[in-house]
């Protein structure tokens, strides 16, 4: 069953007022009520996969030139090692040198870090990132949170 949504306001004006409504606009939120939902998730969700012990997923977007080393065979071998953290992974080739390579991790988010770092800093990775997700919905509140004791409240 879901919850009533509960009304409060808040004061705002001048610029700052001006960039959230282009903000808002620019990622297509049809309101501002909706802009600041997906704010304050995107919030929580950064204090949940911040939190070490968290249970997170991880994309990790990989471009590397295959004919570098044994970049490939590096890379591979370093999920072997990590078979029950992996998920998927996707190979794309770009052009005839350099390949996008996209891995999907799952654990806690230490040791999603630890392991996209050595991913990422394999010898012949041009460039690596790494986007963090958490497993539990934020409406389902963070395991070390505590709920406010009036949630009426501003």
């Amino acid at each position: 069953m879901k919850e009533p949504l509960v009304r409060f306001s808040v004061a705002i004006g001048g610029e700052l007022l001006d960039r959230f409504d282009r903000y808002r606009e620019e990622h297509r939120y049809p309101n501002r009520s909706e802009a600041v939902r997906g704010l304050m998730r995107a919030a929580l969700i950064e204090e949940v996969v911040g939190d070490d012990d968290s249970e997170s997923m991880g994309v990790v977007t990989l471009i590397y030139d295959h004919h570098v080393g044994r970049v490939a065979e590096r890379l591979t071998e370093l999920q072997h090692l990590h078979l029950n953290r992996v998920v998927t992974t996707t190979h794309v080739h770009l052009d005839a040198h350099r390949c996008l390579e996209v891995i999907l991790l799952r654990g806690t988010t230490k040791i999603i870090r630890e392991l996209a770092d050595g991913l990422i800093g394999t010898k012949g990775v041009e460039t690596g990132r790494l986007v963090l997700a958490a497993v539990m919905p934020i409406e389902t509140g963070h395991p070390h949170s505590h709920p406010h004791p009036h949630p009426h409240e501003d």
